[in-house]
């Protein structure tokens, strides 16, 4: 089976509708890594494009604050602005379905986190250390994570009495092998809706060539992909600046 692990979508419905224009006719399951609003302008239209897409939806902590179940007054700045533009803007069916979903499930064999599978709704893992905790702390062969918005892997290597960790950060159409027996594997597809890493993060003068970010993964040859295609988030940006959300 073929699998789009998608993550941090934020509202942004120009990229989610790219993403799944993209990537439907090649995969047959979607499986969202949590944070479907914050940040972006369209929380409901996108909460109501990943219920009828996704087979696994996780709730990140952007969406446990929309539905009221965590506050957020360990956002940044920017992130309390946008949540509080937010709540006046998602409807009660919306805030409703996030407060169901969990922010860690094991699928398939699979641990699929929002966060770090130590802390899934507060813990980024952006480094070696932060990878080391996790595999010490969790037991785990593979987990899929989001949060940091950086497409990332984090593989433990085990041979004899060395352990490694190797780091990925996953340049377009990046191909991991994550089927070696012993070795761990933690992998950040990256994010849909607002990347994080230089290259990618959205600039006001390159709108129309936007970049998002997702994964591909076979679950039979268990292969990794990562994923970058461009799109035109103009409007969106548009709309954007018109309610104070850039």
């Amino acid at each position: 089976m073929r699998v789009a692990v998608i993550s941090d979508i934020h509202a942004n419905l120009a990229a989610f509708k790219a993403l799944l224009n993209r990537a439907t006719m090649e995969v047959d399951e979607f499986w969202c890594l949590g944070d479907l609003v914050g940040y972006g302008p369209d929380p409901d239209e996108c909460v109501r494009l990943a219920r009828e897409t996704c087979k696994i939806i996780l709730a990140g902590n952007h969406d446990l604050a929309a539905c009221g179940k965590i506050d957020i007054s360990d956002f940044s700045h920017h992130a309390r602005k946008a949540m509080e533009w937010t709540w006046d803007h998602i409807s009660l069916e919306s805030k409703t379905f996030l407060a169901t979903l969990p922010s860690i499930v094991t699928y398939k064999g699979i641990v699929l986190s929002h966060g770090s599978p130590r802390n899934p709704v507060w813990e980024y893992i952006m480094s070696e250390t932060d990878a080391l905790d996790a595999f010490r702390d969790v037991s785990f062969t593979h987990c899929f994570f989001g949060h940091s918005h950086l497409p990332s892997a984090f593989i433990l290597k085990r041979n004899f009495a060395k352990t490694t960790i190797q780091v990925l950060y996953g340049d377009g159409n990046k191909r991991v092998d994550a089927s070696v027996v012993n070795n761990r594997f933690l992998f950040n597809p990256g994010s849909v809706g607002f990347p994080r890493d230089a290259q990618d993060a959205h600039a006001s003068d390159s709108l129309d060539k936007a970049v998002a970010r997702f994964a591909l993964y076979d679950t039979v040859l268990k292969q990794w992909t990562f994923r970058r295609f461009t799109y035109d988030m103009r409007e969106t940006g548009e709309r954007m600046y018109s309610y104070g959300l850039w």
